[in-house]
């Protein structure tokens, strides 16, 4: 393997946008920074699997999402993706003394859908 063809390495940190596209009329794309992590116990006892640990905490606008549209296990990776968002974040906020309405607009913003 030549340096141009490094594969993903634990601890890379990497852009990750999804988007949908209607040609000639809209767009949307979600833009995070994820983190390359080994997962903690799947995978052969010489290595293990590698998966992303999302590093941007921002919530994810629920007036974009339709609820109805989303299966089990997205709904179920958004809810918790939201309940990590709100614990570091208001965790920061505290630290910082931040005050009680910024607090509530985040646990509204990460609320579980």
């Amino acid at each position: 393997m030549s340096k141009y063809e490094m594969g993903l390495q634990k601890g890379m940190i990497l852009s990750d946008e999804p988007g949908y596209y209607e040609a000639g009329e809209f767009g949307v794309r979600l833009e995070s920074l994820v983190e390359v992590v080994e997962t903690p116990d799947i995978g052969p006892a010489e290595g293990r699997f590698l998966t992303f640990r999302p590093v941007t905490m921002a919530p994810i606008d629920l007036k974009m999402v339709l609820p109805e549209m989303l299966s089990v296990e997205q709904t179920a990776w958004l809810n918790a993706y939201h309940a990590t968002v709100r614990d570091k974040v208001m965790g920061l906020w505290e630290k910082q003394g931040k005050g009680e309405e910024l607090k509530a607009w985040l646990v509204n913003q990460t609320r579980a859908i």
